[in-house]
């Protein structure tokens, strides 16, 4: 993909109508990265209705490995700035040191001292990098010079024009990894780095090249004017403090700045995030409302993509960029302007009517009280660049529509449905609010009344992804106000929903979907510990509390360790952590059995002794023996003998 030279875009008529047109399209050459096959169970492909596309090249059971990859850049997220390396992306030591107070906006307070946490081993020129070990820090040299200066001026520059601070870093990233790799001055049809090298596990792989990344689309075409200008006039001034050896042309950091926020990764590594290009992955493995992949962060910044479900031979393999619990609509949406296409995958293509989509945005029918309000979309999205322009055009759509219900078909107009909707969204948003501000006991009232307003009078169905998000905000308050109990019982709620109801075909989230697997995880978690905290109620209702519980944490962490073991692999720190909590459930579980059974097992009676033989006669013949006095009734008649 050779580098636009344009210096903006401006969206006006002529240029929609030049885009509209028709150009032919080429197969892309998959020749570059057809190495893969050798170490992975996949096959590219490439076609006009398709693209490049990789698909299954045998069955592959749910769990298995279709590609490893390292980033061609990366940058450390701004909230995880401290805790990995920007070289090897692995863990950084921490200390706490006392320096001048800080004001809001990053001036020194005379006379005012605070503590702050730092890396023990940091650039101490820009105090914009943080490394693992000195051994790191002198690894990264030849590419941090490159961006040293820079980054020590980019908070000022973001804040100025108004520019994301991640996306000047991250171009500065790509720009140092370029001179590293023997870039020349010009970018345009230059493939830097050579082709990539495929491994079957992180340890061995290799940063993707960086040519591998003009291999991208920057969608910049989309961008608006204004956004396109804030960016020019940011990117100015980061280059003049770039080397003159290594920097390249305005128009070129654009693109790269483009390519950046269309293509990027977020990869969680321990508990912290980075954002990285993965040229291979980006290119090969498209998008799906209803994924049969998934993509991990490991140690390292490496990316794994997985199978979470069992494949067919030749069936492509997908992944997905969205949060699948939520609205279609909104999943278009956000997927259309972070990613810039407009989703027609198999999910989002089926008639709301017969999809689990309808529930996740589904508001009750006031006539039956049983089925939900459907409004099939009418529009449908062919020409992208008129609806990046003016995507009002969807909510122009709704105009003198109506919905109807799937039960009792009655009719309410769209419009109406709507209002319900932001309604909900309103009275949600302020209780998330009192949560973020740590109001911790009003936000629990309020999303309870959110519940009580919403789910118990049946005004939205109980799958709305808002009613969800509730739930999942009360989970996280109830934690925080130690009312275990609530907190269980809110994220059993979670888990049901997210597996939704069993009439539907599909489930508005796959089996071994990873945020569904951590609910279950931490539902585990919570039983497991509230069982062991009840063990000393010895009570039936005590027992039976433990009971529950234990019972419950063994198949929450059951099912979490199976996905766990499916989407990060069975030796994993995560597959670890769910395998041991497992073993501790089933073993207070089996405890617990075992001691309840012993307690119901009727004692057994203590053996009585047999009463002493007679002595025997003499052997004088004995004299007759007069006959027994009758017994008393309560109780037994001992009998003698006399000679």
């Amino acid at each position: 993909m050779a580098a636009t030279t344009e210096p903006t875009v401006d969206n006006t008529a002529t240029q929609t109508a030049a885009a509209k047109k028709k150009t032919k399209k080429v197969v892309a050459d998959n020749s570059k990265y057809q190495s893969v096959e050798k170490v992975m169970p996949i096959a590219l492909k490439s076609s006009h209705a398709k693209g490049r596309h990789a698909v299954a090249a045998r069955d592959l059971v749910a769990g298995t490995l279709v590609a490893v990859e390292k980033a061609a850049a990366g940058i450390v997220r701004n909230q995880s700035f401290i805790n990995l390396c920007h070289r090897c992306f692995g863990p950084v030591a921490t200390k706490t040191q006392s320096r001048t107070k800080l004001d809001a906006a990053g001036k020194e307070v005379a006379g005012q001292k605070e503590t702050v946490t730092v890396p023990s081993h940091s650039c101490g020129t820009c105090k914009m990098a943080a490394y693992c070990s000195e051994a790191c820090a002198k690894q990264h040299e030849p590419e941090h010079t490159v961006q040293c200066a820079a980054l020590a001026k980019c908070n000022p520059i973001a804040t100025a024009h108004s520019v994301q601070l991640e996306t000047l870093r991250a171009v500065l990233a790509l720009i140092g990894r370029r001179a590293v790799q023997g870039g020349k001055p010009e970018l345009v049809g230059q493939d830097v780095g050579g082709e990539p090298e495929f491994a079957g596990q992180a340890v061995e792989a290799k940063a993707t090249p960086f040519g591998c990344v003009l291999d991208l689309n920057s969608n910049r075409h989309y961008l608006k004017r204004s956004a396109i200008k804030q960016q020019q006039a940011a990117l100015k001034e980061v280059l003049e403090l770039v080397p003159e050896a290594a920097r390249v042309s305005l128009s070129e950091a654009v693109e790269l700045a483009c390519i950046f926020t269309t293509n990027q990764h977020q990869i969680a590594v321990g508990g912290s995030q980075m954002l990285g290009l993965y040229p291979f992955s980006a290119l090969y493995f498209a998008h799906s409302c209803n994924p049969n992949c998934v993509y991990v962060g490991e140690v390292g910044g490496a990316m794994y993509v997985r199978t979470i479900a069992d494949v067919s031979a030749d069936t492509e393999l997908t992944v997905t960029y969205a949060d699948l619990f939520q609205p279609r609509e909104q999943r278009r949406r956000d997927l259309l302007l972070s990613r810039h296409f407009w989703c027609k995958c198999r999910r989002c293509s089926q008639a709301l009517s017969q999809s689990v989509d309808r529930l996740m945005d589904g508001i009750q029918c006031t006539a039956c009280h049983r089925g939900v309000m459907i409004f099939e979309e009418t529009k449908e999205v062919q020409d992208i660049n008129e609806l990046m322009t003016d995507i009002s055009a969807l909510d122009q759509e709704i105009q003198g529509k109506f919905a109807e219900c799937e039960s009792c078909s009655a009719q309410i107009e769209v419009t109406h449905l709507v209002d319900v909707l932001k309604a909900a969204i309103t009275d949600y948003s302020s209780a998330h609010m009192l949560m973020q501000q740590g109001q911790l006991e009003r936000a629990r009232v309020q999303l309870e009344r959110f519940v009580g307003n919403y789910e118990e009078r049946r005004v939205l169905s109980p799958y709305n992804a808002y009613l969800i998000n509730a739930y999942i905000a009360l989970i996280r308050v109830c934690t925080q106000l130690n009312d275990v109990d609530r907190a269980i019982r809110y994220n059993t709620i979670v888990v049901e929903r997210m597996l939704g109801p069993d009439t539907e075909s599909m489930a508005p989230v796959p089996a071994h979907y990873p945020q569904l697997a951590e609910y279950q995880m931490s539902l585990g978690d919570m039983c497991l510990k509230q069982a062991k905290k009840k063990a000393g109620n010895r009570t039936p209702a005590g027992r039976s509390v433990s009971r529950r519980y234990l019972r419950e944490a063994k198949a929450s962490l059951e099912a979490a360790y199976k996905s766990r073991v499916i989407i990060h692999g069975e030796n994993s720190p995560r597959a670890v952590e769910a395998r041991r909590l497992l073993e501790s459930a089933k073993k207070e579980h089996d405890e617990f059995v075992k001691a309840t059974t012993d307690k119901k097992k009727p004692k057994k009676p203590e053996p009585v002794a047999a009463p002493a033989p007679a002595p025997a006669p003499a052997a004088a013949t004995p004299a007759p023996v007069a006959a027994p006095a009758p017994a008393p009734v309560a109780a037994p008649a001992v009998s003698t003998s006399s000679a």
